[in-house]
């Protein structure tokens, strides 16, 4: 084989790979659920079978699905076969190819997170990180007319992840940081849901409850808000 059959090859396993993993974390596939023949997709595509075969040995190695030999390919309950490369390619969809399910992981790991991180803030907070964070909240304020959804919603994300660099707790930050694409579409969905004043009015109510070191409190508004978004997905 020669280096650009090698490498077209390589380009269609990997779009055969992007494509099934989208359809199933966007809930069009469900676990449980049998999946069409390689022969089916490779024909759909226009890709070789032999590229299919290899794509499914790929998605059942991040725990997407279960190939059962004589019976087919099924999508595997993946939020406990899934692994790191499974996360990996999760976090670098878009928030809206996400079935409701898996955005409820995420955000669930989110409050794990940012929830941690707030009451570690609570507990060590000083007069200078309340003032950075109502300074971070006066320039979303003023700046808010100018800027598009995107440029926004990457304002709010910043916001949170402040919270997990002034907690002290670094590792968490890395963990925000990894979420950073997946959470970009969420907060676009959550403005849109709820509004900018109704938001900014949030990070002030945030801020008030590190001030006082009310920690669960500060934790509670953390899970309320998480919920009310769900909800709100629902409807």
């Amino acid at each position: 084989m020669n280096p650009s059959e090698k490498a077209t090859r390589t380009t269609n396993k990997a779009l055969f790979v992007k494509k099934m993993t989208r359809e199933i974390l966007s809930g069009k596939w469900r676990p449980g659920d049998k999946l069409p023949s390689e022969r089916e997709l490779a024909a759909e595509m226009g890709i070789g079978k032999t590229v299919v075969h290899s794509g499914f040995e790929q998605l059942a190695a991040m725990g997407l699905v279960t190939i059962r030999p004589k019976s087919g390919i099924f999508v595997a309950d993946y939020m406990k076969s899934g692994n790191i490369e499974l996360l990996n390619a999760i976090v670098q969809l878009s928030g809206n190819e996400l079935g409701r399910e898996v955005v409820k992981a995420i955000l669930d790991l989110r409050l794990a997170i940012e929830g941690m991180a707030l009451r570690a803030l609570c507990l060590c907070r000083t007069e200078e990180d309340i003032a950075r964070l109502r300074a971070m909240t006066d320039d979303i304020r003023k700046c808010s007319r100018d800027l598009g959804e995107v440029e926004l919603a990457e304002r709010f994300f910043i916001w949170h992840r402040e919270i997990c660099v002034l907690s002290g707790k670094s590792v968490l930050t890395l963990f925000m940081n990894t979420m950073h694409d997946v959470s970009i579409a969420f907060w676009i969905n959550y403005l849109r849901l709820f509004g900018l004043p109704f938001a900014l009015d949030l990070l002030d109510e945030f801020t008030d409850r590190i001030e006082f070191r009310d920690e669960e409190g500060a934790y509670n508004l953390l899970a309320s808000g998480i919920a009310d978004y769900l909800s709100r997905l629902e409807k």
